[in-house]
């Protein structure tokens, strides 16, 4: 039997792709023919001829597929096709998920049930990655891999996986050079410099857009633990429908580039700033930001994520380039199963990036070069915000709702959000790149809605109250429960509100929940008002609930559960039908984070 394996991937961010590429340098190790590609880049009416297929998929919005994956969803899913059409293809699903979402890793279930329908024989089980897990996803990825490997070298002639034991076996995903001459700047080369994905403009200009800041007002108080920006931006031929989502790539911090330059450079690894970095053709293909002259400055303030949590796979490459014995021992062992509380501790718990790991271990970032930087560095991912405004309210702009992230952890230096950071460092007039998606939400404004949104989680519910105001200017069957800690602090969009209640008839009921000797958070005022919330429900209401993933979502899931028993006087069990039907059926939709 061939021991040809494709690899495809989905993902909104990258991740996905991340993952596949740890699969690919394991079958690179073990000398198999193995290629990876996105779902959509693939040709898939060659589908039926592929032996061996590894899907490694994430799942967006309410269990939909994402972008990258939809064009090959919707061929999957044609009536033609023929129940036995893949029976000579042995697959492989692995899913990468949140489970604060009902509908939890669906694209890959869905993917794993019609790949089997269509006659295709599972390698081993779909694994179902959790992104809430202490450890993320690689609590389930990284042995869901390993028994991939060995279920292939008991069906296929396909050795079992070769772990990395020397430098030598690194497998590197692109081949990158260095020219220590950047004095020929073409004029688009010098426009980039700012924004490196400017680039993908010339490529996608009807995708991509150019966002330029006209305000940015703080939503809190300032003596407020929490600065939270209503952020506008101007985009020429904006298109979009609330409870779409913006995403935008954040760049790391001036601070935060000197001191990953200054790690190297203290640690005898001398890589100049203006130094040209290129990429060139490998049998992984480079991104398309890649393609472009770039200075490794630019790539280490735009491309690599210096916040970055470090992984398994970066811990394995520094302990084979270590020549200290006490380091390449604790290495070691971040990388083993008994190892993995030790790795979270390190890392996960005190939020530990991926430049004060370089700098902990100094005998293993001495040797590091341009090319395992890029191995063990991780790309930006973009950052998706549930856009805050409408089009028919004010053409041309985007809203976003911003919660700068800054807090405290055991290490000294306080831990920094990314974007939000970046966002809230923007000044009028700046510009960035970014662009719309469908988002989680599916609003009918022909029904009444129930709206559930506390803190930034009211964002896409102004969208949908500004946008069904231009459409009706009666807002009577709409309920809004938001929630936040204090009336005067943090009461975001409040003239907003405000005048829809006044003006349009809006009935909105809040929870402030420092403002009393005991806390009062959205599901006590679900509680306080379950008759209107019932009235509305029999009418046919959609719920609609957005914000924080901890624990908001399952209380008001349980509060709405209680005055369904009450008032529809069913039993629990029928009452959690109930709940769970509106789930199914789409009346019951949740835009949840950590």
């Amino acid at each position: 039997m061939t021991s040809k394996i494709l690899i495809l991937y989905g993902s909104e961010t990258g991740t996905a792709q991340d993952v596949a590429e740890q699969i690919w340098r394991d079958a690179k190790r073990v000398g198999a023919d193995c290629s990876v590609i996105s779902m959509d880049d693939y040709d898939i009416k060659n589908l039926i001829s592929e032996r061996i297929v590894i899907f490694v998929v994430a799942t967006a919005g309410q269990g939909d597929p994402p972008t990258n994956m939809k064009k090959f969803w919707r061929f999957l899913l044609r009536k033609n096709l023929l129940a036995n059409s893949l029976h000579n293809m042995y697959y492989g699903v692995l899913g990468l998920g949140d489970s604060s979402y009902v509908k939890y890793n669906f694209a890959a279930k869905k993917l794993s049930k019609r790949l089997a329908q269509l006659g295709g024989t599972e390698i081993l089980s779909i694994g179902l990655a959790d992104d809430q897990h202490d450890l993320g996803i690689d609590a389930v990825t990284v042995p869901w891999i390993e028994q991939l490997w060995t279920n292939l070298s008991t069906l296929f002639d396909i050795p079992t996986r070769i772990p990395m034991s020397d430098k030598n076996n690194i497998i590197t995903k692109f081949n990158v050079s260095l020219i220590d001459n950047c004095s020929s700047v073409t004029a688009e080369d010098a426009y980039s410099r700012n924004d490196i994905y400017r680039h993908e403009l010339y490529m996608n200009h009807d995708t991509i857009k150019v966002g330029r800041v006209i305000e940015t007002t703080r939503m809190t108080s300032i003596d407020h633990f929490q600065d939270v920006r209503l952020l506008k931006f101007h985009v020429e031929n904006a298109k979009y429908e609330p409870g779409d989502v913006v995403y935008l790539r954040p760049k790391n911090s001036a601070e935060k580039v000197h001191q990953f330059f200054d790690v190297l450079k203290n640690n005898g690894v001398f890589l100049h700033q203006n130094i040209t970095v290129i990429v060139s053709p490998s049998e992984i293909q480079i991104p398309n930001i890649l393609k472009q002259k770039l200075t490794l400055g630019q790539i280490v303030e735009q491309y690599w994520d210096l916040n970055y949590k470090p992984r398994k796979y970066a811990m394995e490459i520094l302990s084979l380039i270590t020549e200290s014995e006490l380091e390449k021992e604790k290495l070691i062992e971040f990388t083993t199963p008994n190892g993995q509380e030790e790795l979270y501790n390190y890392v996960n718990r005190p939020r530990r990036n991926i430049v004060e790991v370089l700098n902990d271990f100094p005998n293993a970032t001495k040797n590091l070069n341009i090319q395992l930087l890029f191995e063990i560095m991780s790309p930006i991912k973009p950052r998706a915000f549930s856009i805050a405004s409408s089009l028919k309210h004010m053409p041309n702009e985007i809203d976003i709702l911003v919660a700068v992230v800054r807090y405290k952890t055991k290490l000294a230096e306080p831990r920094l959000g990314l974007c939000s950071n970046w966002l809230a460092s923007l000044n009028l007039g700046d510009e960035t790149t970014l662009w719309i998606q469908r988002g989680t939400f599916n609003f009918n404004y022909s029904k009444p809605a129930i709206l559930i949104g506390p803190g930034t989680g009211i964002a896409p519910f102004r969208a949908f109250l500004l946008e069904k105001r231009i459409m009706k200017n009666d807002l009577s069957d709409c309920l809004l429960f938001f929630g936040c800690r204090n009336q005067l602090k943090d009461y975001h969009c409040k003239k907003d509100f405000e005048l829809m209640i006044e003006n349009n008839k809006l009935k909105m009921f809040c929870a402030f929940s420092r403002d009393h000797d005991h806390k009062i958070y959205v599901q006590h005022k679900i509680r306080e008002h379950r008759k209107i919330f019932w009235q509305f429900l029999e009418n046919g209401a959609n719920i609609y609930l957005a914000g924080s993933s901890k624990n908001m979502p399952g209380n008001v899931r349980e509060e709405i559960v209680s005055l369904v028993k009450k008032f529809g006087e069913l039993t629990d069990a029928d009452a959690e039908s109930y709940v769970s039907k509106l789930e199914k059926t789409g009346r019951y939709q949740t835009e949840t984070w950590s």
